[in-house]
């Protein structure tokens, strides 16, 4: 049985959930920005490989560097710390709305999203971005001195895990549609070429641009998306 409660309430409700996940995120970032050098050499490690062939070097074109490159990592940290608990906290606002058998669909979906956000980081992490920069690196002429910034590295590092990060979170919303009776299992199905080109387009826009990149996101998008439409027939009903 659900509660009904007006909309008032669910901004009382809303407003004290944005106050503890704001402040459990700033303890965290606090916390690990006593880590900030373990942080910075634990991310950069894939770009420090990948040099060591070519003899390059890693650099920073700016003084304020020094504070922002850790300081964006750390809140990246923290983001991946804490979301077991902005997920539990989002739980505990859409439950009192929800009858049983909604309660029990929501749970599993949110079970899901928490494994594939940090599935989604492990992929991109250890799997694609290291591809991708030992790509670059090979290609480089031979003789050629490369001094990479680490701005633009941070900044191609975390829009890459954004975008496997909203990438993996696809079953999720096939799964929802299919649920809650938004879009039909058959209708999704019939627009699968469609979604497999728009898969590609969403890949290229927000990967860099170059084909490497756009195939590493793109086809986990595609299967990600079957396995939504695949789970769907076990957790939803239609």
């Amino acid at each position: 049985m659900k509660n009904n409660f007006s909309i008032l309430d669910h901004y009382f409700v809303f407003k004290k959930l944005l106050i503890r996940v704001i402040l459990v995120f700033m303890m965290g970032l606090l916390s690990l920005f006593f880590w900030n050098n373990l942080i910075y050499e634990f991310f950069s490690d894939p770009l420090i490989e990948g040099l060591q062939i070519s003899h390059g070097e890693v650099i920073a074109t700016q003084l304020i560097s020094t504070f922002i490159v850790p300081l964006k990592l750390t809140i990246l940290s923290t983001f991946y710390l804490i979301y077991p608990y902005l997920i539990l906290e989002v739980w505990f606002f859409i439950k009192p709305g929800l009858y049983k058998s909604e309660r029990i669909f929501a749970k599993n979906l949110l079970v899901i999203s928490t494994t594939l956000i940090y599935f989604a980081f492990f992929f991109c992490f250890y799997i694609a971005f290291p591809s991708i920069i030992n790509f670059f690196i090979n290609f480089a002429p031979q003789g050629l001195s490369l001094k990479i910034d680490i701005n633009y590295y941070l900044e191609l590092l975390i829009n890459l895990i954004f975008a496997f990060s909203v990438a993996f979170q696809i079953p999720i919303v096939v799964m929802a549609l299919v649920k809650f009776k938004i879009i039909k299992r058959q209708k999704i199905q019939n627009g699968r070429p469609y979604i497999y080109v728009i898969s590609f387009i969403l890949a290229a826009v927000l990967t860099p641009p170059d084909v490497l990149s756009q195939i590493f996101l793109a086809l986990p998008m595609i299967f990600l998306f079957e396995s939504g439409l695949f789970l769907s027939k076990y957790l939803t009903k239609d």
